[in-house]
């Protein structure tokens, strides 16, 4: 487990350096053949990481290793974009990226755990809402930022409770306690 402290006050800036941070972890672990899950504190900004991230790559010229230009989960996301409902995840899935929350219609969120857990997603930005319901096993796991939606005050509420992080760690890593996964806060 990895903790990362980011000091930065200025908003754009620490959301800036946290999409750098979680681009270079999510290259890491791409680079070693796995799939990760970064944990978000809202529905919104499951979709703003995955395009950062999505741009990042692309920036870089690094997109194959999210996904491999004309290998088959190239074909297998350019056929399933065309059903998805969501903007977001339409503007991501073809780069090997998704996102998933509450908010999404439900043949949406299916096809995004059906394709993660079939290995054709590199990178899943979701909320914590996936930890408590869907088993997706991946071999490491991000929480970006420590703060919880408070949808009564319409922005980011009190901070993750430690019990909450071994939850978003333990269920979507599914490793056995003999397998090694990574987790980074």
């Amino acid at each position: 487990m990895q903790y990362i402290g980011i000091t930065e006050r200025n908003a754009f800036k620490r959301f800036q350096l946290q999409n750098e941070i979680c681009y270079e972890k999510a290259l890491v672990q791409r680079r070693n053949g796995n799939q990760m899950l970064i944990f978000v504190h809202s529905r919104a900004e499951t979709g703003k990481t995955a395009k950062a991230l999505r741009d990042l790559a692309l920036e870089h010229d690094e997109l194959s290793n999210f996904v491999r230009e004309g290998g088959a989960t190239q074909e297998i996301l350019r056929e399933e974009v065309d059903a998805v409902k969501n903007a977001d995840l339409k503007d991501v899935l073809t780069y090997g990226m998704a996102i998933h929350h509450a908010g999404m219609a439900r043949t949406d969120r299916e096809l995004v755990e059906d394709l993660f857990a079939d290995g054709h997603i590199a990178v899943l930005c979701t909320t914590a809402t996936l930890a408590w319901g869907v088993n997706l096993p991946a071999h490491a796991v991000i929480i970006k930022g420590t703060q919880i939606y408070d949808p009564s005050k319409g922005r980011g509420g009190p901070s993750l409770v430690p019990s909450m992080f071994c939850k978003c760690w333990a269920a979507p890593v599914g490793h056995s306690m003999t397998q090694r996964a990574k987790a980074s806060l």
